[in-house]
């Protein structure tokens, strides 16, 4: 089916001719999903139209992948113009921006495919690294690089880098009394192995901050004296002087804790306790004992204690009293000035390591004529930063005239700076080289800048544009800022929703530049319904898990929240696609299939695993996981096996592996009859076993091919006979499904990488296999149709019509644990490389420590909010939000992803409509003109013209009246109840949202574990009560919680008893129309003999006796009854009313119901 060009607005065509202008430099900010690829190469098509030449236009884009996405649509659209006629030919120019065209431009736009794919040169579409290779291979002397240098992939880099710091440790452990042997003991004291190993390879790489600062600094020694300098402390100054001067002061010396320890045990148990610390902290020595001592006057989470010692002990011991007062003063100053030198003792060690590290690390660069990827920026750069690189710049400044830059956001400030240099004379004036107009071209969303891991810095983002439009302008020439705001992709309730989100300047602060003000969403005119749907979130079940012996050990327990968070999405996607909701914009609805959903986690851990699991094990198509590491998965874990048992036959656990793969085919009890009261090896009762039974005869066939082809190929050649010509990769696909092509594909290619650089032997591939810590992405974007499952990074630029966002809880922390701490740089310039420390315990920061550690935090804070963005910007329709509430709270953390949606969502103004599902609680928000299309059903071919019967034309017969409907909760007509004295609008507001906080807790409450209600009812009213003080929601919370448990009301809100029972009915009354009655009661118990009708009262203080109780509550208990008596006919019914403020139920009699109904 072809789908209709869909209407776009007025201004999105003007916004998008004004950023493809070829004769103007425009700097785009691009919300999400507003069509910035298609400008992007709108644009260069435009400037090829004109005239320019591809080789002199120059695009540089994030990744490999942009860039042979945007080559291609260049090509293909120059492609299709060649094919077209006139008319056709006309409509498309007109698309791309050009108003008139002309049989001239006619004539060159026929010619632009074949110029563009001719041209020596060619159109240069690349990443950053893919140009700066291209500059040092064409200025080698310049850049004074190796003139045929090849640039090291992620793997070679991690082994080098091994091999740089095991060379430095063993030189340490050789020579224990040079600086790097002491550095390694203090290091190691410091942090266990592995920890400290990752603190080095994190200080060798981090090119921006660490290595430039000790670069800077020009040795070790001088880059220590900096940071000592940063920290407040003197290079002289020693920690055991420092803790010596703790321990030994003039208040409370060492040798007077015993005497004084005694005096405080004849005070209070606080005093005493006081004593057993002094006691304990002379068992030990050393740090260990002056922590002890600390331990005094820090608590333990090293804050000073609210009171050291009590009032009482001072009054009757007032010299050992200002003695422990003169102590507190004195040691202030010393714990700061030893968390310092402690803190300066550690950054050292680590500083003497790292770049020992590093230096080796070149070295072998040098040595092997190799670059790695931060090499080609730095050498880049140093290279146009020369004063005597002027040819450099002459031959650039030759071959360039317009620059394309995507993705500008996370473009990083050493990139930017080249970029700046290869733009630098395109600023001299109009007519500074042949008249040209020169431009520059950049589109971004600093709101999507995600990747400071990377380097991006998003603030530079603002900064660089001011900075362009500056430089433009001041030499006269055109510079336009464009802001794209519409969305082609999202639904309006979607944007509305984000913009709701990201509304308060706290929150908007962190996506883009406060100036801009909050985010501003258009949807398109013709944009389908969309809803986003607000789910309660998972908790562990009280239960114990059992699972049979057959279970993964390492597997996601069933009872926990991730599983049932799983499941709950499982059975929504199966609703979804089975229900036929539909999909797509006004012109192309259609209805929705697996591959229409994604499903997006922050990190890879426990819910992104039992999504993937539920999903195949409801028989969901699911594309797997979008990275995986190649040793752990377990197509190459049987593929490892195998070569083990190759290699070492007499390896049992290796070849049984082996055996029960798709390889071999085997299964557990074949592994069994095999194994059981065997003599020798497996291998031995695998032939023993041969002779009379099939299955073993041709697992003994498969495994002596291998055994001789093993030792005769190379590993390549022996795995790609393996799976290829013996058939192994077709077994394996059957059992672990086509996903595995990834695995198996890049396990082949590492065999033929690695025959490249080693002598070709099995293990010696296995060996480095295991060695490696090797990483696949897969290609995620909709090929199949098959559900995704994937990071929020890795989504980025992706798109799917319903997206569930998963792990909504959790915080920053729990995925960045800083251990290199950043300090301010003072009045250095903005990107200067400053002092960098090896971080401790946050409660151990000196104040410098602490201040930077907490401006990190707040820039990833600021980058999850960032995150948040990127995450509901993916969904077309509908985005359902879950997670799972925090193992260790009863309520989500402020600000975290569920409470920011939750928050935004409450003020958006959109229709809620409160849902109760047998999963659980759903809050859905919507446009009410949308209500009736949200599920939708399947897409009908229109039907043919036929001819109406003439009795469609004739009027209906009047309808009869219909019956009027009764609602019990309508006030009566004459219900004059008093509003209570001095209640103003106001609190009259107020009181009905008691009432509906009141009646929702009554209603979830019983049915939770007693334990487990008063945290519910506050983590409850902590999303839920807006405007409430902490002390008034923990009132509430109690007050609700102890009528739950009142035995007086046992009976309603008994096991068995049942909330909110919706009751409709039809009810005759003598003299009067039959009447439809319609409601909901509170409570309802209903046992073999009797049933209890009970509703809640909340906002009136309630009568002294049943018979002042307001007409119209008993005229509601009486409809209740009248409907119910159809249904129970044979017994009594009881109603009531609860009053909660002071908690009592009155219950109604029978007559004075008979009369509510007259």
């Amino acid at each position: 089916m072809v789908k209709a060009p869909r209407p776009i607005p007025p201004a999105v065509r003007d916004a998008q001719a004004r950023a493809s202008d070829p004769k103007a430099s425009t700097f785009v900010s691009a919300n999400a999903g507003s069509g910035k690829t298609h400008v992007l190469v709108q644009r260069v098509i435009r400037l090829l139209l004109s005239g320019v030449p591809p080789e002199k236009i120059l695009c540089i884009t994030f990744t490999k992948a942009a860039a042979a996405n945007m080559a291609e649509r260049v090509f293909t659209t120059l492609g299709h113009w060649v094919t077209l006629d006139d008319t056709g030919l006309d409509a498309a120019i007109r698309e791309a921006g050009i108003a008139h065209p002309s049989a001239s431009l006619r004539r060159e736009a026929r010619k632009l495919f074949a110029c563009a794919l001719e041209t020596p040169g060619g159109l240069k579409v690349q990443t950053i690294h893919a140009l700066c290779t291209r500059l040092l291979q064409q200025f080698p002397f310049e850049a004074n690089v190796p003139a045929r240098f090849a640039v090291l992939d992620d793997r070679d880099q991690n082994e080098m880098m091994e091999r740089a710091n095991l060379a430095v440790f063993l030189e340490a452990s050789r020579i224990p009394d040079s600086a790097i042997g002491r550095a390694l003991r203090t290091a190691m004291a410091n942090a266990a192995d592995v920890t400290f190993k990752e603190v080095v390879r994190e200080a060798c790489l981090s090119r921006d901050h660490f290595m430039a600062w000790t670069d800077a600094a020009g040795n070790a020694t001088a880059a220590a004296a900096q940071m000592s300098a940063a920290l407040g402390v003197s290079t002289e100054d020693r920690i055991e002087d420092v803790e010596r001067e703790i321990v030994d002061g003039p208040n409370l010396p060492r040798s007077s804790w015993k005497e004084m320890a005694t005096l405080l045990d004849t005070s209070s148990k606080a005093d005493q306790k006081q004593a057993e610390r002094l006691r304990a902290a002379l068992t030990f020595t050393g740090a260990a004992q002056v922590d002890e001592y600390l331990g005094v006057f820090l608590t333990d989470d090293r804050a000073p204690r609210a009171s050291v010692i009590t009032n009482n002990f001072i009054k009757k011991n007032a010299v050992a009293g200002n003695r422990f007062e003169a102590e507190i003063d004195r040691l202030g100053p010393l714990i700061e000035r030893r968390r310092a030198v402690v803190a300066r003792d550690r950054t050292e060690a680590l500083i003497h390591i790292a770049t020992a590290a590093a230096a080796h690390y070149r070295r072998e660069k040098l040595e092997r004529g190799l670059l790695d990827y931060d090499d080609l920026i730095d050498k880049t750069l140093a290279m146009l930063d020369r004063v005597s690189s002027g040819w450099v710049h002459y031959k650039l400044d030759r071959g360039v005239d317009h620059v394309l830059i995507d993705e500008a956001q996370d473009t990083s400030p050493r990139q930017w700076d080249i970029v700046a240099h290869i733009i630098s004379e395109f600023t001299s004036g109009a007519g500074a080289r042949d008249g040209l107009v020169r431009t520059v071209f950049a589109v971004g969303d600093e709101k999507q800048s995600i990747f400071s891991f990377q380097g991006a810095a998003p603030r530079e983002f603002d900064l660089r544009r001011r900075e362009l439009k500056r430089r433009f302008e001041e030499a006269g020439l055109k510079f336009d800022p464009v802001s794209f705001t519409y969305s082609f992709r999202s639904g309006p309730v979607i944007l509305h929703s984000v913009d709701h989100v990201f509304r308060e300047q706290e929150i908007f602060r962190s996506i883009h530049a406060v100036e801009n003000g909050y985010p501003i969403h258009n949807a398109m005119t013709d944009a389908g319904p969309s809803l986003i749907e607000l789910w309660d979130l998972a908790v562990a079940d009280d239960r114990q898990d059992i699972e049979g012996w057959r279970a993964p050990f390492d597997g996601v327990a069933m009872t926990s929240p991730e599983v049932k968070l799983a499941r709950r999405i499982q059975a929504e996607i199966k609703r979804l696609v089975t229900s036929g909701t539909m999909t797509g914009s006004a012109g192309g609805r259609r209805p929705l299939r697996y591959g229409d959903m994604l499903i997006l986690v922050r990190r890879r851990g426990n819910a992104f695993d039992a999504v993937i699991q539920a999903l195949k094990h409801a028989g969901i198509p699911v594309a797997g996981a979008d990275r995986l590491k190649l040793t752990e998965h377990i197509a190459i874990i049987d593929l490892m096996n195998l070569a083990d048992a190759l290699l070492l036959p007499q390896d049992d656990l290796a070849l049984a592996v082996a055996l029960k793969s798709p390889l071999f085919g085997l299964d557990d009890d074949d592994l069994f009859k095999l194994a059981y009261q065997r003599r020798g090896s497996l291998r031995a009762a695998l032939a023993a076993q041969a002779a009379t039974d099939e299955r073993f005869a041709a697992a003994l066939r498969r495994l002596e091919h291998c055994e001789r082809r093993f030792t005769q190929e190379t590993p390549f050649a022996f795995y790609a006979w393996l799976l290829g010509g013996d058939g192994g990769r077709a077994r394996m696909l059957r059992r672990l499904g086509h996903e595995a092509n990834d695995a198996l594909d890049e396990f082949l290619e590492l065999a033929l990488s690695y025959e490249r650089k080693a002598p070709a032997s099995l293990q010696g591939f296995i060996a480095w296999l295991r060695a490696a810590d090797t990483e696949v992405k897969r290609d995620m974007e909709i090929s199949r149709d098959e559900v995704r499952v994937m990071t929020v990074h890795g989504a980025k630029g992706l798109e799917a019509s319903v997206v569930f966002l998963v792990d909504t809880t959790t915080s920053p922390s729990d995925t960045q644990r800083l251990r290199l701490i950043h300090l301010p740089q003072g009045n250095a310039a903005p990107n200067a490389p400053g002092v960098v420390v090896w971080a401790g315990k946050k409660a151990e920061d000196p104040p410098a420590v602490a201040d930077a550690r907490k401006a990190m935090l707040g820039d990833t804070e600021d980058e999850y909010r960032r995150l948040l963005y990127v995450a509901m910007t993916r969904a077309a329709d509908r985005l359902i939000v879950g997670g799972c509430m925090p193992g260790n709270m009863n309520t989500v953390r402020k600000s975290s992803w569920y409470d920011l949606i939750t928050k935004g969502l409450a003020n958006a103004g959109l229709r809620l409509e409160e849902l109760e599902t047998p999963a659980g609680k759903v809050m859905r928000y919507s446009r009410p003109d949308d209500a009736g299309d949200l599920t939708g059903a399947p897409a009908t071919a229109a039907a043919a013209s036929i001819a109406l019967p003439s009795w469609l034309r004739t009027a209906a017969a009047p309808e009869a009246a219909a019956a009027g409907v009764l609602r019990p909760s309508d006030p009566a007509d004459d219900d004059g109840h008093k509003i209570r004295s001095g209640e103003s609008v106001l609190l009259r507001a107020r009181a009905l949202q008691r009432g509906t906080l009141v009646h929702r807790l009554l209603q979830s409450l019983p049915e939770i574990a007693l334990e487990r209600r008063l945290g519910a009812a506050l983590g409850y009213l902590a999303r839920n009560a807006d405007g409430w003080s902490e002390d008034e929601r923990a009132a509430l919370a109690r007050q609700v919680v102890a009528l739950t448990v009142d035995l007086r009301f046992a009976p309603v809100f008994a096991s068995g008893s049942r909330a909110e029972v919706s009751i409709v009915g039809r009810l005759e009354r003598p003299g009067q129309p039959k009447a439809l009655v319609s409601g909901q009661i509170d409570r309802l118990v209903v046992t073999p003999n009797e049933v209890l009708i009970v509703d809640f009262k909340t906002n009136h203080t309630p009568p002294k006796t049943a018979a002042e109780a307001p007409r119209g509550y008993i005229r509601q208990l009486a409809l209740y009854r009248a409907v119910l008596a159809k249904l129970y006919p044979q017994r009594i019914i009881h109603a009531a009313l609860l009053w909660t403020e002071t908690p009592e139920m009155m219950e109604i009699s029978a007559s004075a119901l008979d009369a509510g109904l007259a």
